[in-house]
């Protein structure tokens, strides 16, 4: 590659990282551009990594907000975070209603258990309990066996140690100011917890706290009519753009994932579209922000009524709008891809009085292969296709069909 090409490329590999695209091919080598590509590597892993741990957060908050079954949002942690925070072991433990004892309520664990289970109880008078109630924010124990030596009477020490168990998180779950319960993470190995992990317990057990408290307040409540569409208004708020009413950069990734996997077990394609709005910028500095708005709003509109019923579009980010849609295979994803291109070419958006002629270029990404039904490779292909069609004039449609050739 030249000196241009190479500068070229980490260009759109950072123009891909503010999207949140994180697939993008980096450049590196031993001159001064090779690295600048390695510390944009090494930045971009980073992202990437908060990126996930973000979504697996997002992805509490859904269960939360949607689901009132403690037992399947405390599966999903479990199953979600192991990337992104140390545990062998998760438990949780709530205090009943005169504050006296302390009663295990799920535990999960890599190993099997054998001394603190389900039902356990334990006296809060118990000075290392009454010591956490009593502590402000999280607590950190990095070795037990050093902590029993200090306090040789704790039951609980003793039957953690058991079970192989050396440091632990404990985080109070909070409502109203008061502890009503703690969520502990937990590992077999010493000294493994430091500042870093600090953060996104105590944000789990935030959420763990609103859903428990909505338990305690529906408990014995039949969800009536009323109910249901309070559920209906918060499943849209949390999975759909604020601005367009499109689904959210989140859940259409949820939606790709969840194409990805059906459209392998029935053994059919899936088409990515990338759309984006040609000069957007220009539209924005000439007419205002506020006008930019409405023809985002008006072109979210115009694409969600040319969709046929199993064609899915969302926000992607900024002016890109992405479209998952399975099955599929080349005619009629170019059919599909046409028909949003006509849906806004044909017709002028008013906004403040005036007629504003908008375009959008098209990137198609199609797969028909197993082994090529994998998220990153075909948003990656669909932007480069989309990245083919804008240099080529705009207002069109490019296509690419992903293979493993």
């Amino acid at each position: 590659m030249t000196k241009n090409d190479r500068i070229l490329a980490l260009r759109k590999a950072a123009e891909a990282m503010a999207r949140g695209d994180f697939s993008t091919d980096i450049p590196s080598g031993d001159d001064e551009i090779g690295h600048l590509g390695k510390a944009l590597k090494d930045l971009s892993a980073y992202l990437k990594k908060q990126s996930e741990r973000s979504h697996s957060l997002y992805q509490i908050m859904v269960e939360c907000n949607l689901n009132l079954h403690l037992v399947d949002v405390l599966n999903h942690i479990y199953e979600s975070f192991r990337e992104h925070l140390p545990y062998d072991r998760i438990c949780l433990a709530l205090l009943d209603s005169s504050n006296t004892k302390l009663k295990l309520h799920w535990v999960r664990a890599e190993y099997d258990l054998v001394a603190l289970n389900i039902g356990h109880v334990l006296p809060v008078a118990s000075a290392e309990l009454q010591t956490i109630i009593d502590g402000n924010g999280i607590q950190v124990i990095n070795d037990l066996s050093v902590y029993l030596e200090k306090h040789a009477e704790s039951q609980l020490v003793k039957a953690i140690l058991k079970e192989g168990i050396y440091a632990c998180l404990v985080c109070p779950l909070v409502i109203d100011g008061k502890p009503i319960g703690f969520v502990f993470f937990s590992s077999r190995k010493k000294n493994i917890y430091n500042q870093s992990h600090i953060d996104l317990p105590l944000q789990i057990a935030s959420q763990l706290s609103v859903i428990i408290e909505k338990t305690q307040l529906y408990r014995g409540i039949k969800l009536n009519k009323q109910l249901m569409a309070q559920k209906k208004s918060l499943q849209r708020r949390v999975t759909h753009d604020a601005l367009t009413g499109l689904f959210n950069r989140s859940a259409i990734f949820d939606i790709l994932h969840k194409q990805i996997q059906r459209a392998k077990r029935g053994g059919f394609g899936l088409t990515v579209i990338m759309i984006d709005i040609d000069r957007f910028k220009t539209i924005n500095d000439t007419y205002g922000h506020l006008a930019g708005d409405t023809v985002l709003c008006e072109i979210a509109e115009r694409l969600t009524k040319s969709a046929r019923s199993h064609e899915y579009i969302g926000r992607y980010g900024g002016e890109e709008f992405l479209a998952i849609i399975s099955p599929y295979d080349r005619e009629g994803a170019a059919k599909a891809a046409e028909r949003f291109r006509q849906a806004v070419a044909n017709q002028t958006i008013p906004a403040d009085d005036v007629q504003i002629p908008v375009t959008i270029s098209i990137g198609v990404a199609i797969s028909t292969e197993s082994q090529t039904l994998v998220a990153d490779t075909l948003l990656r292909r669909a932007d480069e296709a989309l990245y083919a069609a804008k240099h080529k004039g705009r207002n069109r449609v490019e296509i690419v069909e992903v293979t493993t050739d």
